[in-house]
């Protein structure tokens, strides 16, 4: 396992969250023109409600297609991650989870292990050629 790979797996969970994001604000905004619709019959006809409708539909059918498969890839990558890091020493181990996996900041986790900012980062330095 790799920096690179474990960067990867950062920014797969970041393009979720993203794609999560974006999907709620597209179910409100349906939401919200599906009650528009409801509460104005009459001004359904030739304003283009039901089109756009379909379109965010349509957005949202993509972007739920796309978003089941980031998780598996997210899912596979946090399977090979946990695997790779199954050998460590458990301060390593730990602070491997910690950054990549919970995404912790390094002042975080300098404080929840009770070490420094520098010398986690020499310690992350140590587990990853470890992991190499």
């Amino acid at each position: 396992m790799t920096k690179k790979e474990l960067q990867e797996f950062y920014w797969t969970q970041r393009n979720i969250e993203k794609l999560e994001s974006r999907i709620e604000e597209l179910v409100a905004f349906a939401t919200k023109q599906t009650t528009r619709i409801k509460n104005d019959a009459d001004s359904i006809h030739g304003t283009g409600f039901n089109d756009r409708l379909g379109d965010i539909m349509a957005e949202l059918t993509d972007l739920k297609t796309e978003l089941q498969q980031q998780l598996q890839e997210a899912l596979n990558k946090q399977l090979a991650i946990e695997q790779s890091i199954m050998d460590l020493p458990e301060r390593e181990k730990y602070l491997i989870r910690a950054r990549y996996i919970e995404r912790k900041s390094w002042e975080e986790i300098a404080v929840d292990m009770n070490y420094n900012w520098r010398w986690i980062h020499r310690l992350h330095a140590k587990a990853l050629k470890m992991l190499a």
